[in-house]
């Protein structure tokens, strides 16, 4: 049996949940205040060591004056650096700060156990049907 608003449903539901997840995996304390995005960037930079800012722009899919947006924030509580390079002086490279390392680290075991309590209601069963639709969603794009 096809229900009639499935998509709908689908699409409703979808948004939701992205929702719930954004706000329960955001980590807002005095300690710290990491949206989803920025936790995105201090690993992309940990892996790295010195990415420019167009780099950073590109991997979350946003404008250079978005992600500049992003950065300053992190670089205002000295969580990032930004550097000039030497061969080029117009471009902008970043790198992770001693202090915005151990926030990274315990943000990343913080935002873990937030990700714990949210799936803990799932059956291994469940986990594993999400697992595999999750994966063939990003398959098709």
């Amino acid at each position: 049996m096809r229900c009639a608003n499935c998509n709908r449903e689908l699409s409703l539901g979808f948004f939701k949940a992205f929702k719930l997840l954004k706000r329960k995996l955001s980590l807002r304390d005095e300690i710290y205040n990491l949206t989803i995005g920025q936790m995105e960037i201090l690993h992309l930079i940990r892996e790295k060591k010195q990415v420019p800012m167009k780099d950073i722009a590109d991997f979350l899919e946003i404008t250079p004056p978005s992600a500049t947006s992003l950065i300053s924030n992190l670089v205002v509580n000295d969580i990032l650096e930004r550097h000039f390079d030497k061969v080029d002086r117009r471009v902008i490279l970043l790198s992770i700060t001693e202090r915005g390392r151990r926030i990274f680290e315990k943000a990343k075991k913080d935002r873990a156990a937030a990700f714990e309590k949210v799936v803990s209601n799932l059956t291994q069963e469940e986990k594993d049907v999400l697992l595999k639709l999750l994966k063939k969603i990003q398959e098709q794009y």
